[in-house]
């Protein structure tokens, strides 16, 4: 099956999936310096890649996706650019509420927001949608939830952990070299990416874009995409036992 983006429906056909899966999809990113070898819209293209496949396994429809998220980490002015950084936590979530509305009235009765960044003030925003929306029900999820209980913690910083998240580095470099290959250049990835951010894992201080690869890439998008597709499909059970 081919992922079912709403963009590209006509109203009828919007009607009747809504009616037999009343679960939409909705990418969320940021764009945001990503090193040299990666493109700056790195979050929302995983996102997007993301739902797709598991729109193609779930009959699900895809939201237009949300590029901009918040970023107060990586500031243009320290050297991080192409990051867009204007974005506060207020905005992103009323979006996500009217959004929400909006979605509701189409028949939707639940929104799965998949978010492929990871800022604290970013998960505040859509958490602060979750609990006051009151058309739709609202869920966050992201890739991490479906590999956390896979991530090996190794005491050696200098190993690739298997299943481990990062910023531009094995991971997002190898799901980028499996979904977008020509747009990672890996002549110009660098040795180390080293963000020593509050509040993230020590583990992520320091990580190594040029271990990435398109096999580990495809290891990782089957993990998500399987887990992201057993979890939706519990909540389409849930919705259809609740109606």
């Amino acid at each position: 099956m081919e992922p079912i983006h709403l963009a590209e429906l006509k109203p009828h056909e919007l009607k009747e999936i809504a009616l037999k899966k009343p679960l939409i999809l909705i990418p969320i990113g940021t764009t945001e310096w990503h090193a040299d070898h990666l493109p700056v819209g790195v979050d929302n293209l995983l996102s997007q890649a993301t739902c797709n496949d598991i729109s193609a396994r779930t009959g699900c429809v895809i939201a237009p996706p949300i590029p901009y998220g918040i970023c107060k980490n990586l500031k243009p002015e320290e050297g991080y650019f192409g990051t867009v950084d204007t974005i506060n936590i207020e905005t992103l979530a009323s979006l996500l509420i009217d959004l929400g509305l909006s979605y509701a009235k189409m028949g939707f009765k639940k929104a799965v927001l998949f978010t492929g960044h990871y800022e604290p003030d970013h998960w505040e925003a859509i958490n602060s949608a979750i609990l006051r929306s009151k058309n739709i029900e609202m869920v966050m999820l992201s890739a991490f939830d479906f590999t956390k209980d896979k991530i090996q913690e190794l005491d050696d910083v200098e190993k690739t952990w298997p299943f481990a998240g990062d910023h531009a580095a094995e991971w997002e470099t190898s799901m980028m070299l499996h979904y977008y290959p020509k747009l990672v250049d890996m002549s110009s990835a660098p040795e180390t990416i080293e963000l020593n951010m509050p509040g993230i894992p020590k583990y992520l201080h320091k990580r190594f874009p040029r271990r990435a690869s398109k096999i580990y890439g495809q290891e990782l998008a089957e993990t998500v995409t399987s887990g992201g597709v057993k979890m939706i499909n519990q909540l389409l059970d849930s919705t259809s036992g609740a109606s």
